[in-house]
């Protein structure tokens, strides 16, 4: 029982980390995508249109089914007319949290 207890109390303190931490993920993957992203993306809710017809991110986000996991996997793979790019393991996170953070609960 003390076992379970502490497990319990182990996994609460990493979510509290992990929540904590992920809103500098997401600021960073604003700054990314405004960077990296913004030449195809619409990236925010806030701005009309595109040149290309890539999708906005918030229609990204709420697509049914879209994962952080999935966006991992697929954002570091040239699409569309991308550049291609050598981003870190951070830098393809912190996109993919600033994305889901455009999903509408």
């Amino acid at each position: 029982m003390r076992k379970a207890i502490v497990g319990s109390a182990v996994c609460l303190a990493l979510t509290a980390v992990a929540a904590q931490a992920q809103p500098a993920s997401v600021a960073e993957g604003y700054r990314l995508s405004s960077d990296l992203c913004v030449r195809c993306h619409v990236i925010t809710a806030e701005r009309q249109g595109s040149w290309t017809d890539a999708p906005p991110f918030e229609s990204i986000a709420n697509r049914a089914g879209m994962t952080r996991n999935w966006l991992v996997e697929f954002i570091p793979k040239p699409h569309g007319h991308m550049l291609t790019r050598d981003y870190t393991a951070a830098q393809v996170t912190s996109i993919a949290n600033y994305i889901m953070s455009l999903r509408r609960q």
